[in-house]
């Protein structure tokens, strides 16, 4: 139950998943249609291709910091069928089986996970800022309105697509209600 929480909270803290409502779009007067498209297209899979870490000592959601981890005998609690003194294995046992992770380790392997997604996902939102930055485009701010009328159309669809390029090719639009 916890650990419900604890996602519910973050997802609603860090990434405002209570709202999925665009509130910036992405603009650049004049721009064609084909120019368009094909800029965010470029831009959009420049950041789907960026990774982050560099996956070294990572295994199982632990990234090795807690490599002094120790299993329930090495603690002196020897349980019938735990891992013995003499085993390998770096995930801590608890419990009647050999192995099996602590419901603490599991914990930090999971709160590990989610902070290398959020982390991932920050990365590929400022690739895709800046690749958009340097092909001219300007970051502005929907109004009300405009993303009333945006939430009417399908995300992702032509119509969707066609919207925000008619926002984003008005050089007034794109000056009045630019981001700083």
């Amino acid at each position: 139950m916890k650990t419900i929480l604890l996602a519910a909270g973050m997802c609603l803290a860090l990434t405002g998943c209570a709202s999925n409502a665009h509130k910036t779009a992405w603009g650049k007067p004049g721009v064609s249609r084909v120019d368009y498209g094909t800029d965010v297209g470029m831009c959009t899979q420049v950041a789907a291709m960026t990774v982050s870490g560099n996956g070294a000592n990572s295994a199982g959601g632990i990234n090795g910091k807690n490599s002094g981890a120790q299993t329930d005998t090495g603690r002196g609690n020897a349980s019938a069928g735990s891992a013995g003194a003499g085993s390998s294995s770096n995930v801590p046992a608890s419990g009647t089986y050999s192995g099996m992770a602590s419901s603490d380790f599991v914990q930090r392997a999971a709160t590990q996970q989610r902070a290398q997604e959020m982390q991932a996902k920050k990365l590929q939102a400022d690739t895709f800022k800046s690749c958009l930055t340097g092909r001219g485009y300007h970051e502005y701010t929907l109004t009300p309105e405009q993303q009333a009328k945006l939430a009417t159309f399908k995300f992702g669809s032509n119509e969707y697509h066609e919207y925000l390029y008619s926002l984003g090719s008005s050089a007034d639009i794109v000056a009045k209600q630019g981001s700083r």
